[in-house]
């Protein structure tokens, strides 16, 4: 069978499947099979498909057609510029959550810079170094945003010459989570250390590389259910909590009610249970000035925002996605606790 003609039944099958992208899905999958690009896959487009192919294609195609995600059958998601291994133990990335993650590094790079602008002023310390900037991400996931986050910002500090270690932390309740956020910051690490000549030690570095970290970075995976085993305190916390009203997980479509985790679903009988103990704890975790970012539904901007600013959050903000829908909020921690977490 050709190409072509394997894709047009691949099309009609995922077409009657319900498959809203079928054409898509299926060119998709030809390319993951074949190992071809869009280009190779014109040129070749009447050539006899090998038969181990066609039959690996195929089956990948069925699998489609029971609405299993196209992310969890190849594997992986591109999100901001890094590749992330998937698997059914976590939500797959989403375009809409770069939102949070462009957001979260913007405010980090600033503060970054502010804190070491600040330092250099009072010129009380010669070599100019920050003790370093913290970020805790919580209901981490696949760790697409503490990944990228993290790694962004490492290589714009570099770039300015801003000495300061970045330290983050990346939290879920899930250790199936937990151990692929980790294995997702190794993968990335290791494509940044072979295509980036930025990377090079700060000086008086505490961290010790260990084949994963690099000088002035470094991560840590913890599981733990939001911040019951969190410690120290942090820069910027961010969070992509589950916010989906619990009857109304079914109803949504199968490729999310039957096949990713409802742990990471299911936000309590009205979507807000999460928001409710993140914005109640994360003051404690917050240095002075600190912030707090967090995606949510559009539905739910209001009263997370009137939550955060009855907590004695400032500067309260909401940012909306590019199709206009409210998707993120973030709000600056003034106040002092009396005592550490």
């Amino acid at each position: 069978m050709r190409y072509s003609e394997a894709k047009k039944r691949a099309v009609t099958v995922l077409s009657e499947a319900g498959i809203e992208e079928a054409e898509v899905d299926s060119e998709y999958l030809m390319l993951f099979v074949s190992g071809l690009d869009k280009a190779g896959l014109l040129m070749r487009l009447f050539d006899e498909m090998p038969e181990e192919q066609e039959k690996a294609y195929e089956a990948l195609i069925e699998r489609r057609s029971t609405h299993e995600p196209l992310q969890y059958i190849i594997g992986s998601q591109n999100f901001m510029g890094y590749t992330f291994l998937v698997t059914p133990d976590v939500l797959i990335p989403r375009f809409d959550t770069e939102i949070l993650a462009e957001l979260a590094g913007k405010r980090a790079f600033e503060m970054a810079g502010s804190m070491y602008c600040s330092r250099q002023a009072e010129n009380t310390d010669s070599t100019g170094m920050l003790e370093g900037f913290r970020i805790l991400d919580i209901c981490t996931g696949s760790g697409c945003v503490p990944v990228s986050v993290g790694l962004d910002l490492y290589k714009k500090i570099k770039a300015k010459g801003i000495k300061t270690e970045v330290s983050v932390t990346a939290a879920d309740i899930s250790e199936a989570a937990v151990g692929l956020a980790e294995k997702n910051y190794k993968l990335n690490l290791d494509d940044l250390k072979k295509g980036s000549g930025t990377l090079h030690p700060l000086e008086n570095s505490s961290e010790v590389s260990d084949g994963c970290d690099i000088y002035g970075l470094g991560y840590r995976f913890i599981i733990s259910d939001l911040f019951d085993n969190i410690d120290g305190k942090y820069h910027i916390i961010t969070a992509n909590p589950p916010y989906i009203v619990r009857n109304e997980i079914d109803e949504l479509m199968p490729e999310i009610s039957e096949h990713e985790p409802r742990l990471a679903l299911d936000g309590g009988d009205d979507g807000m249970d999460f928001y409710r103990r993140i914005v109640r704890e994360a003051p404690l975790y917050l240095y002075k000035g600190g912030r707090l970012l967090m995606e949510f539904d559009d539905s739910q901007a209001e009263p997370v925002k009137k939550m955060m600013e009855e907590a004695g959050f400032s500067d309260v903000e909401v940012h909306r996605d590019l199709a206009g829908l409210r998707r993120c909020i973030e709000g600056r921690y003034e106040m002092r606790y009396p005592a550490s977490p």
